[in-house]
């Protein structure tokens, strides 16, 4: 599957609040989206013939990287512990599907604590959709791994556990953390274009789903703009291009460094304005290079 092509989009928010939104959507746009972290109450072994598994409702649309789980060694496993990812329903469980696997080299686990296994490729999850996150291992062996769970179980997820030959539920919810690839490629605010947040992304619906419930975003869909409707503004014009005439500027080199006046012409093709200075005794115009010159405020 290929990479969908990046757009920006732009967000409507309050004029004067772009860059606290912007915040926001750059906290949401990376890093976890969903875990389950509380003190740790007990454990639950995984061999190749007790698996482990936890259901849950993707709270947005994203590419799953990898996934963090508490865990720790029984004993000295051979075997890698192994993670996948399906699609689950309630009512007919398992896909038989795979939308991704990972797996993690008991080499690296020392003591016990987060383990993060990142899966061979990004793992796609809908908005909504319902999923299952499934530890195990096959080879057999005495050894194996415990994955920790916490004081009680979370809110909209279910543990699932398979031994003898069957799954049943378990009160207790495994510890662990859902963290997405980074969705966008930038976040862009710019001065001239007030009230809105620029997202450079693949599609309108990660924007869409990130938005909600953000204050000072306004209550209309991210709106397509062209490359080319923002590219001016991208980059900062030279000052000879924006200087008019009447815009009061300051000398800031040469035996006149630090007197101020206003602009009375501006020779683009020579890259000199001429000034008007207001400390003169007596008004004579004088022409400077635009290199020579700062803008200042009028007050």
């Amino acid at each position: 599957m290929g990479h969908a092509e990046m757009k920006y989009f732009a967000v409507k928010t309050t004029v004067g609040q772009e860059r606290s939104v912007a915040t926001i959507l750059e906290s949401r746009f990376h890093g976890v989206f969903l875990d389950f972290v509380k003190e740790v109450k007990g454990s639950v072994k995984i061999t190749e013939k007790n698996h482990v598994a936890v259901v849950f409702n993707s709270p947005k649309t994203t590419a799953m990287e990898h996934v963090s789980v508490y865990i720790g060694k029984d004993g000295e496993p051979s075997e890698p512990l192994r993670a996948r990812v399906q699609e689950y329903s309630d009512e007919t469980g398992f896909s038989e599907k795979i939308l991704g696997e990972g797996r993690y080299d008991p080499l690296l686990l020392k003591t016990e604590g987060w383990a993060e296994i990142k899966f061979a490729t990004p793992v796609t999850l809908r908005r909504g959709g319902r999923y299952a996150l499934v530890l195990f291992k096959d080879q057999p062996e005495e050894a194996g791994y415990r994955w920790f769970y916490g004081q009680d179980g979370g809110e909209d997820l279910t543990t699932l556990v398979y031994a003898d030959g069957e799954w049943r539920a378990e009160k207790h919810t495994p510890l662990f953390k859902l963290v997405e690839k980074p969705a966008v490629a930038s976040i862009v605010i710019l001065p001239a274009l007030k009230g809105y947040v620029f997202v450079e992304a693949g599609q309108r619906e990660l924007i869409a789903d990130a938005v909600q419930n953000v204050r000072h975003v306004k209550a209309r869909p991210p709106m397509p703009v062209k490359l080319e409707t923002i590219a001016p503004h991208l980059v900062e014009k030279p000052l000879i291009e924006v200087i008019e005439a009447g815009q009061l500027v300051e000398i800031v080199s040469g035996p006149l460094k630090g007197i101020t006046g206003k602009v009375i012409r501006v020779e683009k093709a020579r890259r000199e304005v001429t000034l008007e200075l207001r400390e003169a005794a007596f008004q004579l115009p004088i022409s400077v290079s635009i290199d020579a010159v700062r803008p200042v405020s009028k007050t």
